[in-house]
């Protein structure tokens, strides 16, 4: 007689933490800007958003990697100390 096999336990995959969303006042707080200046760039498309109706909402992992990835960071370079300066005229 085959006994019968016992029903394998379903495989239960726990949901990935979701990363809640962040208004734009936080996003302001977040990037150390005014609200007229986070205005512009997503006009420009400089910052992903997601908008449902008249709300606004970010990511702020996905801000992140967006201008980590379409940003440059650029750093002011000061004068060489042996350059020569131009000879002033004589009188």
């Amino acid at each position: 007689m085959i006994s019968p096999k016992p029903n394998p336990l379903p495989v239960v995959t726990l949901p990935k933490q979701v990363e809640p969303f962040i208004g734009k006042r936080e996003l302001c707080k977040r990037l150390n800007k005014k609200l007229r200046t986070v205005d512009d760039w997503m006009k420009r498309g400089l910052l992903p958003y997601y908008k449902i109706g008249h709300s606004v909402s970010f990511r702020w992992s996905e801000v992140e990697a967006f201008l980590a990835q379409n940003c440059r960071v650029a750093r002011r370079t000061l004068p060489l100390a042996n350059t020569q300066q131009p000879l002033s005229r004589r009188p």
